[in-house]
């Protein structure tokens, strides 16, 4: 239909683009009942470029002077992505193997804990707040 296809989440339990972009194809196989509808690399412009687009933000989701300094860096030696191609980190990888992010060029995540928030102590929180026991 000549839409452009970007990636997003809308759950808050479970924040893994990498699982959105495995989604994507793996719906489709379901579908049409063949593989191969999307490459890596439509899933990860879906996931980048596409998606910040999506967003109005036409400055980012691309590595380039004046583009903003948003980065994810994925590790490639855990037991899922280990012998991977780095196209390939997209039918692999999962959030947990996200090792930095960085966000305008400022550092949010660095050894794959956020460095301003405590994540699993606030999610706990949150959750308690709305259900308590």
């Amino acid at each position: 239909a000549g839409i452009r296809l970007s990636l997003g989440s809308d759950s808050h339990a479970v924040i893994d683009l990498f699982e959105e972009a495995r989604a994507v194809e793996l719906d489709e196989r379901l579908r049409t009942r063949r593989r191969g509808h999307f490459a890596p690399l439509d899933l990860l412009t879906a996931a980048t470029a596409a998606g910040h687009t999506a967003l109005g933000w036409a400055d980012a989701g691309r590595i380039a002077v004046g583009a903003r300094a948003d980065l994810v860096t994925v590790r490639l030696d855990s037991a899922r992505t280990a012998g991977v191609p780095p196209v390939g980190v997209f039918f692999a990888a999962g959030a947990a193997d996200v090792e930095q992010v960085m966000v305008d060029g400022r550092v949010v995540v660095a050894e794959g804990r956020h460095l301003s928030v405590d994540v699993p102590a606030e999610l706990a929180a949150a959750i308690e707040a709305v259900n308590p026991t």
